[in-house]
């Protein structure tokens, strides 16, 4: 089991870019080396007059709407000695459909919101290199909140979970619309969950007009006890306010009319969550993780090893080929962020714990 490493970091947007980029260099190397969408469709696409056209257009677009970011991207570029454009491109992969193959981090959530409990749990999947290079950073620019958030190498910080300073605490589900237009990136989107102040600031900065693509986003805040999920797609969104059970994986539930692509994995879990949300909502935390003791030793939610061949909590076993990297699992009651290394109930002590800030 490899132990998620932690990287402490603040400074200017390019700055903390350049010395994440330098810390991680290695993995960031071996996983854009590896990642197929990249190498084999976006950068051979570049070569392309369409390629190249639709790549300038996104650079002066996110120049103009997130110059920070970018500067985050160039600093990250430059420490890990990686070229810019690459870089770049491996921040808008998604953005770049139908040119490039549909793949991606694919995760399950399931949050509870009662009188009791205000819980936001959230599997981390996908292809099993990316998992060998994952990160905490616990970072902040300068003016701007304290965060710590779970990254992938090379990529922008918000693309899988986190919180920060104002108790706003997030969960990535990745979405394929089949239409996407040259818009504004979803991970950027993403990004700026780390500044938002409030929910509904938050819900804001991921509905922001002109997007490219789509996500689906939990979204908590400790100070406001409240948890809602966003879909978003490229000319629409919804907003679901959980109240009781909820749990989403890698398509569309509340947005109906959006065609997107829908995998038998995606499918088979949100039916096997489901079907364990109806037979027994869980009240507690230890009800999204804990093992059941029935006969079949089924594990709760997000440990839960059933639903073959697609289950929740995930190994690559065939015809699966992505695996859950880690298990988050924020209360907001009691201020807390675990995050299981490992299976989170057979391997619980695999834990990492952080205190999460919000005070009224």
């Amino acid at each position: 089991m490899r132990t998620l490493p932690e990287f402490h970091v603040h400074g200017s947007y390019y700055e903390v870019g350049l010395a994440t980029g330098r810390r991680f260099a290695a993995e960031i190397e071996r996983t854009m080396n590896q990642f197929g969408p990249l190498r084999h469709d976006l950068l051979p696409y570049l070569e392309t007059a369409e390629g190249r056209a639709q790549y300038r257009h996104f650079l002066e677009l996110h120049q103009a709407h997130f110059p920070g970011y970018v500067e985050e991207v160039a600093g990250t570029a430059e420490g890990a000695v990686r070229p810019f454009e690459e870089v770049f491109l491996g921040n808008l992969w998604g953005e770049f459909q139908p040119a490039v193959e549909v793949q991606g981090r694919r995760c399950t959530d399931v949050a509870v919101l009662t009188a009791d409990s205000a819980l936001l749990g959230h599997n981390e999947d996908g292809m099993p290199f990316f998992g060998e290079g994952l990160y905490l950073v616990h970072g902040q620019v300068t003016g701007g909140p304290a965060f710590t958030v779970l990254s992938y190498p090379g990529a922008l910080f918000g693309s899988a979970f986190g919180f920060n300073e104002a108790g706003i605490c997030f969960a990535i589900n990745a979405l394929f619309p089949k239409e996407v237009g040259a818009g504004l990136g979803r991970c950027f989107a993403a990004r700026s969950l780390l500044e938002a102040e409030s929910l509904d600031d938050a819900v804001r900065r991921v509905t922001l007009p002109g997007r490219s693509s789509g996500f689906g986003y939990n979204l908590a805040s400790v100070r406001e006890r409240r948890v809602v999920h966003v879909e978003v797609a490229p000319r629409s969104y919804a907003l679901h306010e959980v109240e009781g059970g909820y749990l989403h994986t890698n398509h569309y539930l509340e947005l109906g009319r959006v065609e997107d692509w829908v995998s038998e994995s995606s499918a088979g879990r949100l039916a096997r969550g489901q079907a364990i949300l109806a037979a027994e909502p869980p009240r507690d935390a230890a009800g999204v993780l804990r093992i059941l003791g029935d006969e079949a030793g089924a594990l709760r939610i997000l440990g839960d090893e059933a639903g073959a061949p697609y289950p929740i909590y995930r190994t690559a076993t065939a015809p699966d080929n992505n695996a859950t990297f880690c298990t988050a699992l924020f209360d907001l009651d009691a201020r807390r962020l675990r995050v299981y290394n490992g299976h989170p109930v057979r391997e619980a002590g695999a834990c990492l714990e952080f205190e999460i800030p919000g005070d009224s």
